[in-house]
């Protein structure tokens, strides 16, 4: 299992730790997940791969944190602002619970930034512990 290093995000005036991880090479079907964690709150977001759609998630060979939509777009969950569109959408659809969500269905709501499939690497001047 893969994982990267926490980051600390500001939602609606709360701090969150944020975190992404894939699954073990082992798992069928492959799948990613982003974890939010704050203010009595709890929520996973999870993508799990259907390459028979074209969804991509968590495969050998994919950026920890890379997904694939059915349309083409890959998309960059590592991006703060990835972050706070997937959370933002998925604490709206969630109970008080956080129970975990389907990623590709949040993803049809949530409101990307335009460059949500820019590279990582332009956050990691922000560090980890950056707020979006």
């Amino acid at each position: 299992m893969s994982r990267s290093p926490p980051r600390r995000l500001v939602i609606d005036g709360a701090p969150f730790i944020c975190s992404v991880r894939r699954g073990p090479v082992t798992a069928d079907p492959a799948w990613t997940v982003l974890s939010a964690y704050g203010a009595g709150r709890r929520l996973r977001i999870r993508f799990a791969a259907d390459p028979a759609s074209g969804r991509l998630s968590g495969d050998a060979g994919l950026a920890t944190g890379s997904v694939r939509t059915a349309e083409g777009q890959w998309v960059n969950l590592h991006r703060p602002a990835v972050m706070r569109a997937l959370i933002d959408a998925g604490l709206a659809a969630a109970d008080v619970r956080g129970d975990e969500r389907d990623g590709w269905a949040l993803l049809a709501v949530a409101t990307l930034p335009a460059d949500a499939d820019a590279d990582a690497d332009a956050d990691a001047d922000a560090g980890s512990g950056a707020s979006a």
